[in-house]
């Protein structure tokens, strides 16, 4: 490993001096123009579109090694990301606000899109990180428009179509500091001049970045496996058909949970499991938790299917489009949830869930005085959770009823929606436009609950009481808009006004200790904004720069108490400004600097939120240019931060992550085409630490808290051809 690191170090050193020769390269220059979105349900460009939106390339993406939804924060500024510690339940903030990891039943603030189809669950999301076009990240209230539970924002994944030519193209690597492997490829195969196909697929296999010292494994592994296939059918040029289909399955092991404060309960739990002196409270990347009752590890079992249909129909100058999607996923993960050498606490959960979902779409040409929109949108999926805890500690909280027993608890829930919605847009002037959205939506939802004891004792009697099965149900409406105007001073040259209102539906949440208080309400979202955005005409400089207000009534949030499980409603605000900008001062040199500040708190205490930093943002410099008549070279650098950010509702309960920063390098050389280049990819070079994720631990007295530290550095090699 030394040997690697002079090799790793003196590759990176040679790189730096690169910049002194390559000026003499001629004809150099790094992909710049307009990037094409269709955030808005119609093609248009970043430049020209009046909201706040980042665009992740496949380039992007390649160049950090990115290979989940958890690395997406790293290449979009100020997205916020956190995996729950049993599951792979994923937490998405924007400007500081969205919706945490670890309550199934919660429907995300920040909704998730693949291919235009809502994914009602992060996990479907992540399995869809591969072999993409661009990934969309639309920040701000668009319930309006975009549709169901985009209160808060909105992250469209948009798969990689076919070509028109017989192509193959790959990506290999290896990282040497963890050992992770990962492979994918595709084809395009043009079977006519009206049908195309595309097949990828990704194998992947990720070691985990914490060890633990009691089973001698580093956690949390993940074994990865994907293929998709992409038909695009146009028999006209008035018709274009597109299919998807997507399997994925995956399996993780471990927790990368620790003890960063005891009061002295787990030290005594561990020696009484015979591990004495094992637990120590340093952020290290070191785990002291096994499950012998599983083998030693938790673990987790994923399956994804996914499959759209996408038309679209010309009808004169208008395009009727009709997206149709169904969804089916099964997890089944045990967990070991008192994070000790032992059994005292276990959980394993059984989900499935499955959604239909069909929507239908009139486009009025682009480029005209009056521009417009409409359609209806039908959805109904289902959520099916068992979820069994198992207690067994050698304390009575109360004498003679040992802190022990095991209980399961079912939750079934159907989800059904209607919504109409639309958009107009009027250019007043040549340059003063005004546009208008709106949508209507009823949404009803019918769960059964129950409560079962599988072992009886003080904590399935107790602490999580058995209830009979029963049903409950609630059925909302709910209107939703937005309204904006944007001034063209110039051609490149733009500044926009917006406000809307965005309703995330009410629900029940399945992991609450009183089922009969399962039920909380809606969640409404208003947020103001302006914003400017500026460019040269050949987009050798951007700078677009927001400003924004949101406040949030009845945040939907479920509170651990470190024995009970609460779901309240309380009201949220978040204030502040995104840049996003880069220059080419040279063709072959770009730089870049993107920030978000958000001033997040809860609007009745004043206190931060969670995963809500007041500071993140990247900084750093492209580098693309001419070796030789056949090699190019590329060196890719960027300064990573976030500032201090807290992980439970009420801050005093868990310790926050303290500010962290990362540097990053990445060094390639590649033929004149790209159809051959061979990447070294260094992240977080000086293996900073902070806490990514932290909470109470369950069934201990206040005063213990696990956390789970950030990724340490690491080091790939990447190899990838395109032929």
């Amino acid at each position: 490993m030394k040997g690697l690191r002079l090799v790793s170090v003196s590759w990176i050193a040679l790189a730096l001096a690169a910049p002194a020769w390559a000026q003499d390269g001629t004809g150099d220059s790094v992909v710049k123009g307009d990037i094409v979105v269709t955030a808005r349900k119609r093609t248009e460009t970043v430049q020209n579109i009046p909201l706040s939106i980042q665009v992740v390339s496949p380039d992007a993406l390649s160049k950090s090694g990115s290979a989940s939804l958890l690395d997406l924060a790293s290449v979009a500024p100020g997205v916020n990301i956190t995996r729950a510690p049993n599951e792979s339940q994923i937490g998405i903030t924007l400007r500081g606000l969205g919706t945490n990891a670890g309550v199934p039943s919660f429907d995300s603030s920040v909704s998730l899109f693949v291919d235009g189809v809502y994914a009602p669950r992060s996990r479907e999301f992540s399995a869809s990180v591969f072999d993409i076009q661009r990934i969309e990240v639309i920040s701000g209230t668009q319930a309006a428009l975009l549709g169901k539970n985009t209160s808060l924002g909105a992250v469209n994944l948009i798969t990689r179509k076919p070509g028109n030519s017989l192509e193959a193209d790959g990506i290999a690597s290896y990282e040497f500091e963890y050992g992770s492997r990962r492979l994918s490829a595709g084809v395009d195969l043009p079977l006519s001049d009206t049908l195309k196909v595309r097949v990828s697929g990704l194998t992947e296999k990720s070691a985990g970045w914490v060890r633990n010292i009691i089973i001698d494994k580093d956690a949390t592994q993940s074994d990865n496996d994907s293929i998709r296939a992409v038909v695009v059918w146009q028999p006209t040029s008035k018709i274009d058909v597109t299919g998807v289909a997507q399997h994925f399955f995956g399996k993780n092991y471990g927790t990368p949970a620790e003890f960063v404060q005891t009061d002295g309960t787990p030290e005594m739990l561990a020696a009484f499991a015979g591990y004495p002196g094992v637990i120590e409270t340093k952020l290290d990347r070191v785990s002291e938790s096994s499950t012998p009752f599983s083998g030693g590890e938790q673990k987790e079992r994923l399956r994804v299917d996914k499959y759209t249909l996408t038309a679209n129909i010309g009808l004169g100058e208008h395009t009727l489009t009709s997206i149709t999607g169904y969804s089916d996923y099964a997890d089944t993960a045990l967990a070991d949830i008192d994070y000790l050498p032992s059994d005292f606490a276990r959980e394993r959960m059984d989900e499935s869930g499955h959604q239909f979902s069909q929507e239908i779409r009139l486009v009025s040409p682009s480029g005209q005085r009056l521009e417009y929109l409409f359609g209806g949108l039908y959805l109904r999926g289902t959520l099916n959770n068992t979820t069994v805890y198992t207690a067994n500690y050698p304390f009575e909280p109360v004498p003679g009823s040992p802190f022990a027993g095991s209980e399961a608890t079912d939750f079934y829930q159907v989800t059904t929606d209607y919504s109409g919605f639309g958009q107009v847009s009027y250019r007043i002037t040549d340059r003063l436009k005004a546009t208008a959205s709106a949508r209507f939506t009823h949404e009803e939802k019918d769960v059964d609950l129950g409560r079962r004891v599988l072992v009886p004792g003080f904590f399935s009697l107790a602490v999580f009481p058995p209830y009979a099965p029963f049903s409950m149900a609630r059925s909302e409406s709910n209107f939703d808009y937005s309204a904006g105007l944007e001034y063209q001073i110039t051609p490149n040259a733009l500044v926009y006004a917006s406000y809307g209102k965005g309703t995330k539906g009410g629900g029940f949440a399945q992991s609450v200790t009183e089922l009969d208080k399962a039920e909380y309400g809606k969640e409404i979202s208003r947020t103001s904004e302006v914003g400017v955005k500026l460019s040269d005409p050949a987009r050798k400089w951007v700078f677009n720069l927001s400003a924004f207000n949101t406040n949030v009534d009845g945040f939907q949030v479920v509170s651990f108490t470190g024995i009970q499980f609460i779901v309240v409603n309380t009201d949220l605000r978040s204030r502040g400004f995104e840049l996003a900008s880069y220059w080419y001062p040279v063709p072959w040199l770009r730089l870049f600097l993107n920030n978000t500040y958000a001033d997040a708190k809860d609007r009745h205490t004043g206190a931060p939120i969670p995963l809500a930093p007041k500071w993140t943002g990247t900084g750093g410099f492209n580098v693309d240019t001419s070796l030789s008549p056949a090699l190019r070279f590329k060196l890719d650098g960027s300064i990573d931060w976030r500032s201090k950010r807290y992980y439970q509702q009420d801050p005093a309960t868990s310790p926050p992550g303290k500010s962290f920063v990362t540097y990053n390098l990445g060094v390639a050389l590649a033929d004149q085409s790209d159809k051959y280049e061979l990447r070294l990819i260094g992240r977080n070079l000086t293996n900073a630490n902070s806490i990514a994720f932290a909470f109470p631990t369950p069934f201990l007295p206040a005063g213990n808290q696990n956390a789970i530290s950030e990724r340490g550095r690491t080091i790939a090699l990447q190899l990838s051809v395109k032929y």
